[in-house]
């Protein structure tokens, strides 16, 4: 593992300002997809919560797919019951570019929208089995993916680091806000 230090800091133009976690990990969005050459059609997002890292995303690809139940208890069966998604869709209303899709990410990974997507950034449930998962999954149809909180989540860390062996990736580290864990293929 590398500490990724960024080079240049720059705000997206347009952010949702509602966030807690993801801090200034959106100024160093461009430092990324400019160091590692990532083009800019695609990203996909699971985990969308509020909307801030998404939101961040959009300023940067002409697509962002962001992949969630929206609901804090993810063992409840009803998709709608306390449901965060009409709010986070109001949220994030003036972001033409972001489609928003409520359902589990092994739902949404069995049946994919495309083969391949430019980025695709991790923020689940912070447990080994769904970070490796789903991280495995996206190592296949991406070659850059982020997976936030891998300082805050040791469980986390131990995904990505496993995923980096498997697939043989670079693996960057930014340490900050809960931590980014960059996989480069």
């Amino acid at each position: 593992m590398i500490e990724y230090i960024p080079i240049k800091r720059k705000y997206p133009p347009t952010v949702e300002a509602k966030e807690a976690t993801w801090g200034d990990i959106s100024t160093i969005l461009l430092d990324i997809i400019e160091r590692f050459n990532v083009p800019s059609k695609v990203a996909l997002e699971f985990g969308v919560a509020t909307g801030h890292s998404i939101s961040a995303l959009s300023n940067y690809f002409g697509r962002v797919i962001g992949i969630d139940t929206f609901r804090e208890d993810i063992t409840d069966v009803n998709p709608h019951r306390d449901s965060k998604f009409y709010e986070t869709l109001y949220i994030l209303r003036n972001f033409n570019n972001i489609q928003l899709i409520q359902t589990r990410y092994e739902d949404f990974i069995t049946a994919p929208f495309l083969d391949w997507y430019n980025l695709i950034h991790v923020d689940l449930i912070h447990n080994y089995d769904m970070t490796f998962q789903c991280g495995d999954w996206s190592l296949q149809h991406s070659g850059i993916v982020l997976f936030h909180d891998t300082m805050s989540f040791p469980e986390v860390m131990r995904a990505v680091t496993d995923l980096s062996i498997k697939y043989e990736c670079e693996f960057y580290n930014y340490p900050d806000k809960n931590g980014l864990g960059i996989l480069i293929r």
